[in-house]
């Protein structure tokens, strides 16, 4: 099921245009990049003028800030929910892994880290900022699934769980990458993953 939070508050005391603003650019960035669309692709599909758009984002690094930034939100409340849900390490990882690759799975769109990643040297200084800071909770969400899952004798692999986390986000995305050649790619690289990690 989707997560609906926003960076600082909750989208139910958002304005309803400016939340069906940031869900659509948020389709539209997951398709094209954040560099593939402007504001005037928002603004014909919601029946607004442009204007609109820029009283509630007035910059479109404005826009990224409040795309990444949801991002975040959805992934620290995700995290946070994960944590006192369960004890076992593997269903968190499962957890984690459905969360990078869901929207590939629901539309194939490649997943928000992707893209940023892709569109690197053109997005705005503060949006690459707000995408660090992005990264980074991913990896140390990653980070404390496998440091819990060795101490709970879930998983055994060679190197540190600091490596581990980074090659485990490194070859997810790239198998988001290969799956728009060939599908079942993603299925064998989540498949060789859980192998890699110790399962049986």
């Amino acid at each position: 099921m989707p997560f609906k939070h926003l960076l600082g508050y909750s989208e139910r005391h958002m304005n309803d245009t400016a939340k069906r603003i940031l869900d659509l650019a948020e389709a539209l960035w997951l398709e094209r990049g954040f560099n593939g669309f402007s504001y005037h692709h928002l603004a014909q599909p919601l029946g607004l003028k442009n204007a609109a758009i820029h009283y509630h984002y007035p910059t479109k690094t404005d826009l990224g800030l409040a795309l990444v930034g949801r991002y975040r939100r959805r992934i620290r409340r995700t995290a946070e929910h994960h944590a006192i849900t369960t004890q076992d390490a593997w269903q968190k990882l499962e957890w984690y892994v459905d969360l990078l690759t869901m929207d590939y799975a629901d539309s194939e769109r490649l997943c928000p880290t992707g893209m940023l990643a892709a569109e690197w040297a053109t997005l705005p200084e503060p949006v690459r900022e707000e995408a660090r800071a992005f990264m980074q909770e991913l990896y140390q969400w990653c980070l404390g699934v496998l440091r819990e899952g060795i101490a709970g004798g879930y998983f055994q692999f060679a190197g540190s769980c600091e490596d581990k986390a980074a090659t485990l986000l490194a070859t997810l995305q790239g198998a988001l990458q290969l799956a728009r050649f060939d599908p079942t790619w993603m299925d064998a690289v989540k498949k060789q993953l859980r192998l890699d990690l110790g399962a049986r």
